[in-house]
């Protein structure tokens, strides 16, 4: 450890300084320094170990990088806190791994029935029919044998569907007479029966009955996604839907948590749009500032225009490969869509629009285009996945100041599918089109869409970077970016996104102290092998909330 004296006096001490590694600060020339100090939590001086040193004072906590390479906190530009915490605490991990067929998830649940009283629900999560040997969803008739007296609901990776046991179904009055709901379908058998699967909003006819573990359920999922976003270095998290799960629960919970100080890490909240009041009416109550505070903000609403390219649902201007007359749907109709975007840019909120498929991100360019460009306004409406965005719709994106948050770890986790059978290789070379992107000045930002990837941004940055899908494939080299451009897209850009950049994004005097301590630079190590690096520690607002033992014992004193 670097030793300085601790000559500053308590006036013009820091709380908290950095020293000994390199630091990227991310600003707009890209500098690097050795040092950083904080005062309130806030940086007050970026600059060489013996300049930053003469902030320390008797009093300020000393963090040693011992080499190490300090980077601006990542900002998670979408996400599901609650959901992922949820996921965290399930009664059944019904995910690949450590699943690897319909059988082994199945043996899972009648664990959990073993727990439970008849009657009781069981709740699974992060199933995954392509990687399931089984290659299908499960089904009620897989799940009933072991379930006859438990409900059951287990949710798919995606989050789009989930697959119901017969118990469930019943109580959720579904059967073969049930129609299909709006922007949703029931899966059935050739006979006509249900077999459990329920695609988009089919799947909250029985999610939005499971009844809550308790009235603090949704306060402790989010402290355990806190956790874990810190444990990844992430400092500030998009919420992509709050209320998408429990309804206002999620946002009750927040305010609890900001109250009592128990976020972990920094929250910029997207309301679904479904809670949004007088929206339904065209007058939707406008956002209000006066909420928010450092550690959760509220100004975004979330839409879902369509479903997942991995269940079919995901809306396409062509078929899919594995089915030329499936085009997937649309969970609104597109001119409600654009009504929707007109009334909630005119109460002032940002919008937020999930779209995966081109013919959805053709509807949500349309209402975002009929808002038209006011000269000295950037509205900075998103839209959230935005995974089969065409050149033609990108054009149409940067002449209407539109931006992107792109799920690029589809690259990875399900490319091979998508080439293979979903989109095929011409469509599929081009999902998550970073370079062609970033041609056109657009500014975006990266995500995990955790629960259904794991959060590490740092493999997010090895996915934009490389674009190697799980059998080792390269899927659209000519998408891929350099590293500077994926470190930006999960700090200053994804700042940037939320309207947060004059605060977060890059270390610079006056913005957060908010700090990801990598082991590794990120910038100068072999591209393929980033995802292999790191994250020792994470500070926000100059308070240290995850470090590793590699880093912990004699790196932070008093």
């Amino acid at each position: 450890m670097v030793d300085f004296p601790r000559s500053a006096d308590n006036a013009r001490s820091a709380d908290f300084v950095v020293l000994n590694g390199t630091i990227l600060t991310m600003d707009g020339l890209g500098r690097r320094a050795s040092g950083l100090a904080a005062c309130g939590g806030r940086i007050v001086a970026v600059d060489s170990d013996r300049a930053v040193a003469e902030w320390i004072g008797p009093d300020t906590q000393v963090l040693d990088l011992g080499g190490r390479t300090a980077i601006p906190g990542f900002v998670e530009s979408h996400n599901h806190p609650e959901f992922f915490g949820m996921t965290l605490a399930a009664q059944v991990d019904a995910g690949s791994p450590p699943n690897d067929c319909i059988a082994d998830i199945v043996h899972r649940v009648e664990q959990a029935v073993a727990d439970e009283e008849p009657g009781e629900w069981i709740r699974g999560y992060r199933y995954d029919d392509s990687l399931l040997s089984d290659d299908r969803h499960p089904t009620r008739t897989d799940l009933d044998p072991v379930s006859p007296d438990n409900p059951v609901s287990l949710t798919h990776v995606s989050g789009h569907f989930c697959v119901a046991n017969s118990a469930a179904l019943r109580i959720a009055g579904i059967d073969d007479t049930t129609p299909d709901p709006p922007g949703g379908r029931i899966a059935r058998d050739s006979s006509g029966h249900p077999t459990g699967l329920l695609l988009e909003g089919a799947a909250f006819m029985v999610n939005s009955i499971v009844p809550s573990r308790g009235g603090d359920e949704a306060v402790e999922a989010l402290r355990l996604a806190g956790a874990e976003y810190a444990r990844h270095g992430v400092t500030t998290v998009h919420d992509a839907g709050i209320g998408l799960i429990g309804g206002r629960a999620g946002l009750d919970a927040y305010r609890t948590l900001t109250r009592t100080g128990g976020l972990p890490t920094r929250v910029h909240g997207y309301l679904f749009h479904e809670l949004v009041a007088g929206l339904d009416e065209g007058t939707p109550e406008a956002p209000d500032p006066a909420a928010d505070d450092d550690h959760f903000s509220l100004s975004g609403v979330k839409i879902v225009a369509d479903g997942s390219i991995q269940g079919l649902t995901g809306c396409l201007a062509e078929g899919y490969t594995c089915a030329a007359d499936e085009h997937g749907m649309m969970l609104l109709d597109p001119d409600d869509l654009g009504r929707r975007i007109a009334a909630l840019d005119a109460a002032g909120w940002q919008v937020a629009v999930h779209g995966n498929g081109d013919a959805a991100i053709e509807a949500i360019i349309n209402g975002y285009e009929r808002l038209g460009v006011e000269p000295g306004r950037r509205r900075r409406h998103r839209i959230e996945h935005c995974q089969t965005v065409r050149e033609d719709q990108l054009d149409r994106m940067a002449a209407n100041d539109v931006l992107a948050s792109f799920f690029v770890k589809h690259v990875y986790y399900w490319g091979d599918r998508h080439r293979d059978r979903f989109l095929g290789p011409e469509r599929a070379r081009r999902i998550s089109p970073l370079a062609s992107a970033r041609s056109r000045g657009l500014t975006f930002g990266l995500h995990s869409d955790t629960p259904v990837t794991p959060v590490p941004p740092l493999e997010g940055i090895w996915c934009a970077v490389n674009r190697i899908t799980r059998n080792g494939d390269v899927l659209g080299r000519e998408q891929t970016i350099d590293v500077d451009a994926a470190l930006r897209a999960y700090t200053i850009d994804a700042a940037y996104l939320g309207g947060e950049e004059s605060s977060r994004g890059s270390l610079e005097v006056g913005k957060f102290a908010d700090l990801a301590v990598l082991s590794a630079d990120v910038t100068s190590v072999a591209p393929e092998t980033i995802r292999s690096l790191t994250v020792d520690a994470t500070v926000v607002g100059g308070n240290v909330v995850h470090s590793t033992s590699a880093l912990a014992p004699t790196a932070v004193v008093r």
